[in-house]
């Protein structure tokens, strides 16, 4: 798609590898920037009377990119990284990096969002996926989401409307797309806001989360069955298995790491051996978390 679209950036041939945190050298052949919501309104119409399909594409922490070359068109919201706030509530952008938003939380003396600290990706991804560590959900702390509704207007949806779960939100089943999230917090002291931010940053430093690219938490839990999707992989003891560059991490048995510059197969394919491991010894059939996006839409765990 050639045509230039006031206040959309147009890029060909753009290596993806610091847009995904599995850090997969994949390009992209048609790689879009939205500078305004206008733009970001004409674009989308415009892909859509084409019928093209395309990729939001924001942090890039819970995707898997499988392809050399992505042929269908990224949109990065990166553009829209913009942080404000009023006395009851933050207003962050579907591009605003997550830890941004909890050190612009803290300089404002907001609490809250201490838990994410460290978290990578975007608000967007975020509110996307009903990011969760710590026993909390950012879907605590959501009031509302601006988004580009079915009909390519854009409107805000309250916190019920999201249909939040474990893990899941309308926008994993709706062509929505997350323009800005209103975030309600309550007001605290600074003093005590950073020592709970260094708490949680000091957890994922003591885990080693940031020593190998990764999506980080690969499969998903099942509360209802009290099945902790770590534990099961670590009982059968798949830490340290590698397959061509890609390993389950020695040191989380739920995060699969690059360690040594894994293509994309490669994640794919060691995340197959442990799900058809756990299958094989526990009868426990795992459901991955990360957002597996191939040029075949059939590609699938």
């Amino acid at each position: 798609m050639n045509k230039s679209i006031k206040g959309v950036l147009i890029r060909k041939n753009v290596s993806l590898k610091k847009f995904n945190t599995f850090r997969v050298n994949a390009k992209a052949s048609e790689f879009y920037v939205p500078e305004t919501i206008n733009g970001f309104i004409d674009l989308i119409k415009l892909l859509n009377e084409k019928d093209k399909r395309y990729l939001i594409l924001g942090g890039g922490s819970n995707i898997l990119f499988l392809d050399k070359v992505i042929e269908f068109p990224i949109i990065y919201t990166g553009f829209f990284s913009r942080i404000e706030h009023t006395s009851h509530n933050i207003l962050a952008y579907s591009g605003a990096r997550v830890i941004d938003t909890v050190k612009y939380a803290y300089k404002n003396a907001f609490t809250g969002l201490e838990f994410l600290y460290g978290l990578p990706g975007s608000i967007g991804g975020a509110a996307y996926m009903n990011a969760r560590c710590y026993e909390h959900s950012v879907s605590e702390f959501i009031d509302s989401v601006g988004i580009i509704d079915d009909n390519i207007e854009y409107m805000h949806i309250g916190n019920n409307e999201c249909r939040y779960d474990y893990k899941r939100s309308i926008f994993q089943d709706k062509k929505y797309i997350i323009l800005d999230v209103r975030f309600k917090l309550n007001k605290s002291s600074k003093k005590l806001i950073k020592p709970e931010m260094n708490k949680y940053l000091k957890d994922r430093k003591t885990k080693h989360q940031f020593k190998y690219p990764s999506a980080g938490s690969t499969f998903l839990n099942d509360y209802n069955t009290n099945m902790i999707a770590g534990k099961v992989i670590d009982s059968i003891n798949m830490r340290g298995v590698r397959l061509g560059g890609a390993m389950v991490s020695p040191y989380h048995a739920n995060f699969i790491v690059n360690y040594n510059n894994a293509s994309g197969y490669d994640i794919l394919n060691l995340m197959r051996k442990v799900k058809e491991e756990v299958y094989n010894q526990k009868g426990i059939t795992l459901n991955a978390e990360v957002r597996i996006i191939s040029n075949d839409k059939e590609a699938k765990l």
